[in-house]
């Protein structure tokens, strides 16, 4: 039997071919620190500490699979672009493409006026 490890985003979109879009929380992630020492920090730490003071439990990933129009596809591997997100404290955001894609829509369009 042969093990390996399979990126969890990765594995989602082969099971979900007709998705575009996913949220989750972070994954704890095992870093090297400046000591040399392997420590588990939050998936995108550094990017959720420049949003600036929040509690941990409203961080969440959203994840979109770049689709083939985009000039960044490349059907050999398709990349994944993961947006750090913060929901409100009693938001429920739902799973789906129709909810998500116009989220990241907004966002990317906010990115884009700087």
């Amino acid at each position: 039997m042969k093990l390996s490890i399979i990126d969890p985003d990765q594995q989602f979109f082969v099971d979900h071919p007709d998705r575009q879009a996913r949220i989750r929380l972070p994954i704890p992630k095992r870093v090297l620190n400046k000591a040399r020492a392997m420590v588990l920090e939050d998936e995108c730490a550094g990017e959720f500490f420049h949003i600036g003071p929040h509690e941990k439990n409203r961080r969440r990933i959203l994840i979109w699979r770049v689709p083939a129009d985009n000039p960044y596809y490349d059907p050999k591997k398709q990349p994944l672009l993961k947006i750090p997100f913060l929901a409100f404290a009693d938001e429920t955001i739902a799973d789906d493409d129709d909810t998500l894609l116009p989220i990241i829509h907004t966002i990317m369009e906010e990115a884009s006026r700087g």
